[in-house]
């Protein structure tokens, strides 16, 4: 695991991947539609469980950022919040059920995060900042491909893919930033929250809609961008005070 921590971390999202894929194709095959709704609930329950197993087969629970000393927002944290906000100005708009988009999304954040900012954070933890930022984001993008293997057109998955991805640097950075997953898991919860019941698209259009999106990942780029400059200029002094 420590000689090989990108391999590691491509088997455990790959692992969480085939899990999810291949609880959702079973219940769509044997389950009556009605109940599709639990059978996504399972698939959510095993993004919690295959990583709570995967962290006590690698022994990483020291290393998973759960820490109350560390539930200290930061002004990092307080700016990735703006690609939430983003969303509000809008209006709101309910969804057809609030107390199940708020379990699923609960459960969602807390398993993404648990697996990507949690496990594998830990496994490429060996590796230059900015190389695992990038692939803890691509991994967390190729996640989402589940839409294409679930029968969404694959322009729309490799799209929402793209979108995710940069999304996850930005989540990542926020976890090397502050240390706290917890903080990552409110985070990743209130963006897509957010969005969910943002009447954007109703009372804007999906120009606008696209565009807001587009200005979220703009803010999500700059921060991975600052915190990876902050970081070499800190390298560089530390390098000016030794020689």
């Amino acid at each position: 695991m420590s000689q090989r921590p990108v391999l590691a971390a491509i088997f455990c999202a790959g692992l969480q991947f085939i899990l999810t894929v291949a609880i959702l194709k079973l219940g769509a095959l044997y389950a009556p539609p009605a109940a599709f709704g639990k059978v996504k609930l399972v698939a959510f329950a095993s993004t919690i469980i295959l990583p709570l197993v995967l962290v006590q087969v690698f022994g990483l629970w020291s290393r998973l950022g759960l820490g109350v000393a560390q539930l200290k927002p930061t002004g990092f944290f307080a700016a990735s919040l703006l690609t939430a906000a983003l969303f509000l100005p809008w209006g709101y708009h309910a969804p057809d059920s609030v107390a199940g988009t708020l379990t699923i999304q609960f459960f969602n954040a807390i398993g993404e995060e648990l697996l990507f900012r949690g496990v594998i954070f830990a496994l490429l933890l060996p590796l230059p900042m900015g190389r695992a930022i990038v692939l803890n984001g691509v991994l967390f993008g190729a996640m989402h491909l589940i839409h294409g293997f679930m029968g969404a057109p694959w322009d729309v998955a490799l799209g929402k893919a793209l979108v995710t991805a940069v999304c996850g640097m930005m989540f990542t950075a926020v976890r090397y930033q502050t240390g706290s997953l917890v903080l990552v898991i409110i985070l990743h919860m209130v963006l897509n929250l957010c969005m969910i019941f943002s009447n954007i698209e109703a009372s804007a259009g999906p120009a606008v809609t696209f565009g807001v999106e587009r200005v979220a990942n703009v803010i999500e780029l700059a921060l991975v961008a600052w915190l990876l400059l902050a970081g070499r200029r800190s390298a560089a002094a530390l390098r000016e005070l030794r020689a």
